[in-house]
């Protein structure tokens, strides 16, 4: 950005920063009557809300597309190769079930508020949420080989689950005007520490049988477990605007919309893979790695998070997005 646009760009938000702040500090009209009932509904006021959070961390949500990629490569990619070169007649496939990324989460949170003057209050609080609901899949490919044979081979995923979760103890100030005892309006900024957690679980089996007319052999069979967790600390960053209706002389209900920024961008953690009789387990911080799959019907370049040797060269820095835009309803009890 040119230096002539940002300098403006700062002027009119500074212009609009400072229209806010004295839209809210002019105090309304108050009848006796209406202030009598401001000083009855107390200066300290205990918000309970829930709400809809829109998410995006893309780093964790690699695992989904690493993933999608690596089957679809192996095993459709391969087929169309085998049929493309006469290898095999033809082929299909039967699916079950979705890999999800995290998009969203259903948070929840209390806060404590305090009234300091007629138009502005403290507050303190608590926010949680957590996303990551276990998918089972399942996957089912059929060869028809070029003589009468059909090669079945079968691969279920339960469970596969992508979860984070998350906590943060917050401080807020709010700037408010009330307009009459018929609603209020308030602007908001809230932050704190931000305490996060991230999981990656899937259990697979697969089996492959060798039917024939008459007959049906099971010539191979697998299982294996991969688990990976991780656990930080960052910063959350909030604001927002607020509109609440009077429902009783103590009780509002209220909705909030704004924007938070929670990012950590440092996590370690514990990672477990089993496969058959042999099992190995690690402890690592967090990276993205990239790996080629190269076969004799192409080539595939690959990024996927991990905690498993991230400590060489060839490895980027994975940052826990938990950043986005908030909706949330709920009651706030004067007292």
């Amino acid at each position: 950005m040119h230096p002539k646009s940002r300098r403006l760009s700062l002027s009119v938000l500074m212009a609009v920063a400072a229209l806010v702040c004295v839209w809210f500090v002019t105090p309304t009209a108050l009848t006796a009557g209406q202030k009598a009932e401001a000083r009855e509904r107390g200066r300290f006021r205990v918000d309970l809300y829930s709400g809809f959070s829109f998410l995006n961390p893309s780093d964790l949500n690699l695992f989904v597309d690493y993933d999608r990629s690596v089957q679809e490569f192996s095993y459709d990619a391969y087929f169309d190769y085998l049929r493309n070169n006469n290898m095999i007649r033809s082929w299909n496939k039967n699916a079950e079930g979705e890999r999800k990324k995290i998009r969203f989460a259903l948070p929840f949170g209390i806060r404590i508020r305090y009234s300091v003057l007629d138009f502005l209050a403290v507050s303190v609080g608590f926010q949680y949420f957590r996303r990551g609901p276990s998918e089972s899949l399942n996957f089912g490919y059929t060869r028809n080989e070029t003589s009468s044979e059909q090669y079945l081979e079968s691969l279920d995923i339960m469970p596969y689950r992508l979860e984070v979760k998350a906590y943060c103890p917050i401080v807020g100030i709010h700037f408010f005007k009330r307009f009459g005892s018929v609603f209020t309006v308030e602007a908001f900024a809230a932050g704190g520490p931000l305490f996060a957690e991230c999981s990656y679980e899937s259990h697979w089996h697969y089996t492959w049988t060798i039917q024939g007319q008459g007959y049906a052999w099971e010539t191979y069979k697998s299982e294996g477990l991969l688990q990976e967790d991780g656990s930080g600390t960052g910063l959350s960053l909030e604001v927002g605007g607020r509109f609440s209706i009077p429902v009783h002389r103590r009780l509002d209900v209220f909705i909030e919309c704004g924007y938070a920024y929670q990012a950590i961008k440092s996590l370690s953690g514990s990672g477990r893979e089993t496969q058959g009789e042999k099992t190995e387990t690690w402890d690592g911080k967090w990276g993205i790695k990239s790996e080629t799959m190269t076969t004799p019907w192409g080539a595939r370049d690959l990024l996927f998070p991990t905690n498993y040797r991230t400590d060489g060269t060839g490895v980027g820095d994975f940052r826990l997005n938990l950043s986005g835009f908030r909706i949330r309803i709920g009651v706030s009890w004067g007292f």
